[in-house]
C-alpha cells in the first residue's frame, strides 16, 4: 500500500455498485465531486437491483434535471407517492433475500430523509453505506469545501490534492487514459490505479445473469462483515 495520505475524488452515484465502496475504503479521504455537470440515464439518481433474478432500474425522480446544471443545483422532486413505491419495490424484490431485515431500515431511513438537495441526499446514502461496512475514509463534497472556480479536468483534480495535502492520488482502473502521470509527479503526487480483488465469484447476488448491481443488492444477499472484507482487498498500481 502507498505511503502518505492519499485522495480519491468521484462523483456521487445513487447507492452505487461494490467498486465504488472499494475506492472508498482504500484511501484516506473521499471527495464528492458533485459541482460538475449531471448526466442524463446515468448513474446519478439511478441504479439497477435484482427483481426475479433480472436486472431492474429503481429511480429517485428529479425537479428540473439537465444536463446543464450540476448536481450540487438539482433538487429532488416532491414526494407524490414516488418513495412509497421504491420502499415497495425493493422490499417485494428482496422479500427472501437473508439480509432484507438489516438493509430496508436503512433504506426507509434515507429515504425519510430524501428531500430537496440531491447532492445532500446523495451524501448521506454514501455516509450511511460506510459506516455499515466500518469504513472509516473521510467524506467531503466538493461544492462546499473546493467551490469549482476556473480550473477543469486534471488541473482541478491536482488543486484538490495539494489543499487536501495529497501524496498519493488513487483512481478506478477505468481512469487510465484520463491522467498524466507525468503531471501528478511534477506537483509531487503519486498517480495510483486501484487493482480489483473483489472476489465477486465468492460474493452472493441477486442477478442471475452476473449483471453488476447496485451495493444494495449486494447487501441483501451478504452479511456487512463479508461486505467489509471484500472491500478491503485490493491492490495498488503506480501509474
Amino acid at each position: 500500500m502507498p505511503a502518505g495520505k492519499k485522495v480519491a475524488i468521484m462523483q456521487p452515484y445513487f447507492f452505487p455498485y461494490l467498486g465504488y465502496w472499494q475506492l472508498l475504503a482504500a484511501v484516506d479521504t473521499f471527495v464528492i465531486l458533485d459541482d460538475v455537470n449531471y448526466i442524463n440515464r446515468g448513474w446519478i439518481n439511478r441504479n439497477r437491483i435484482a427483481i426475479n433474478g433480472e436486472p431492474s432500474w429503481l429511480t429517485v425522480p428529479l425537479q428540473g434535471a439537465s444536463q446543464n446544471k450540476y448536481i450540487c443545483d438539482i433538487d429532488i422532486a416532491p414526494d407524490d407517492g414516488w418513495k412509497k413505491r421504491l420502499q415497495r419495490t425493493l422490499a417485494t424484490a428482496y422479500a427472501k433475500a437473508p439480509h432484507s431485515a438489516n438493509v430496508l431500515p436503512l433504506f426507509e431511513q434515507w429515504l425519510a430523509q430524501a428531500n430537496g438537495d440531491l447532492s445532500a441526499a446523495l451524501h448521506r446514502s454514501i455516509t450511511q453505506v460506510a459506516e455499515s461496512l466500518a469504513i472509516k475514509t473521510t467524506i467531503i463534497p466538493s461544492s462546499s469545501i473546493y467551490p469549482k472556480g476556473e480550473l477543469k479536468g486534471a488541473d482541478r483534480i491536482l488543486d484538490i490534492c495539494r489543499r487536501e495535502g495529497a501524496s498519493v492520488y488513487v483512481n478506478p482502473p477505468g481512469g487510465k487514459e484520463l491522467y498524466d502521470a507525468a503531471m501528478f509527479r511534477e506537483a509531487g503526487i503519486e498517480l495510483h490505479f486501484l487493482q480489483p480483488d473483489l472476489h465477486q465469484d465468492e460474493l452472493r447476488s441477486g442477478a442471475s445473469d452476473g449483471s453488476v448491481l447496485s451495493i444494495l443488492d449486494s447487501m441483501m444477499h451478504n452479511s456487512v462483515e463479508e461486505l467489509a472484507g471484500a472491500v478491503k482487498r485490493l491492490g495498488f498500481a503506480r501509474a
